[in-house]
This record gives structure tokens, sequence and C-alpha cells, in this order.
């Protein structure tokens, strides 16, 4: 993306690798400093498909967004303290709504 190889790796529900930069455990996260995704394998194997989806494409938001070097936007544009809500909020605008939007640019494109 951008030049820069990202790694998708699929780890153990409990791996120290899914805890995030708040400290929480999550299903997925991005390591910008080694550009990889982290992805727990419990999204493989016991949840639908289409969640595992919706996580990933929120990831590759988060990668897009340091590879483009968007987050500097991001932290021109709010306080510092909510810079992770606003991160975290853009990538889930992508993952829950892009889909959909694309399918209508789509529907109109070829009326």
């Amino acid at each position: 993306m951008n030049g820069k190889r990202w790694n998708i790796k699929f780890v153990a529900h409990n791996d120290r690798m899914l805890v995030d930069r708040t400290g929480s455990l999550r299903m997925a996260t991005t390591d910008t400093t080694i550009y990889c995704i982290f992805i727990s394998e419990k999204l493989l194997n016991d949840l639908p498909k289409s969640l595992l989806v919706r996580v990933l494409v929120h990831e590759l938001v988060h990668c897009a967004l340091f590879s483009y070097n968007l987050l500097d936007d991001i932290h021109d544009l709010v306080r510092p303290d909510y810079w992770i809500d606003a991160e975290e909020w853009i990538c889930n605008l992508v993952s829950d709504y892009a889909p959909n939007i694309l399918s209508i640019a789509k529907d109109i494109l070829t009326e």
C-alpha cells in the first residue's frame, strides 16, 4: 500500500499482539512499526465470514491512514485526546458503510 508491504498474521485469540494501544484485547490490531495486521484465529474458525471481512477492512483502513500519511490530517483536525477515537471512527465508517456506498454507486452508474 503506497509502497509499503503489509503482512497479515493469524494469532491465538489471547496473543499479546491483539492488545491495542489502549491496553484492550481486540479481535485484530495493526502494528505500524512492523507493517503487520494481527487477526485472532477465532475470526477464521468460530465467527461468520462477514465479520472477518469487516474486521479486515477496518484494519486495512488503519494501514491506509498510515501508509498515505493521513494520520497527520486527523491530528490537525481533532484534539490529541481524540486522535485514537477519530481514527477508529474513520476505520469503522469505511468497514461498515463502504460496501453499501459502493454498491449504490455501481447501481446508479449501470442504470
